[in-house]
């Protein structure tokens, strides 16, 4: 029997899975506050002072990453897929894929970065 090669799809389907749903349960929620109760004046506006001191909770800061890293990750496999299908280059499904990856993951690095640099 030949060895069974194992593929590394399965790692980008959780991404692309968990940032899909991060995405379709969490950002309507900030969408709407942000978006339509705050400017209507349904709900306060925060000034930046109660911006930043919601940010020195770590739980905040671990929310935002991950709300933040799997959303970037789900649209890096949206945007392979895109990609390969819009201009009919799936032969180059690989090129493509490592430069979606790559810019998914530099863009992950600077969101902690971010999060972990805001005093």
């Amino acid at each position: 029997m030949a060895p069974h090669s194992r593929s590394h799809r399965p790692l980008a389907w959780v991404l692309f899975g968990t940032g899909g749903f991060f995405v379709a349960f969490f950002f309507p929620i900030h969408i709407l506050l942000t978006g339509l109760l705050q400017p209507l004046g349904f709900a306060p506006s925060p000034d930046r002072q109660s911006m930043l001191t919601l940010l020195e909770n770590p739980l905040t800061r671990l929310y935002l990453a991950a709300l933040l890293i799997f959303a970037i990750w789900h649209a890096g496999y949206r945007l392979r897929d895109t990609i390969c299908d819009l201009f009919a280059i799936r032969p180059l499904d690989k090129v493509v894929m490592g430069l979606c990856y790559i810019s998914a993951a530099a863009v992950s690095i600077a969101v902690i970065a971010l999060l972990v640099c805001v005093p």
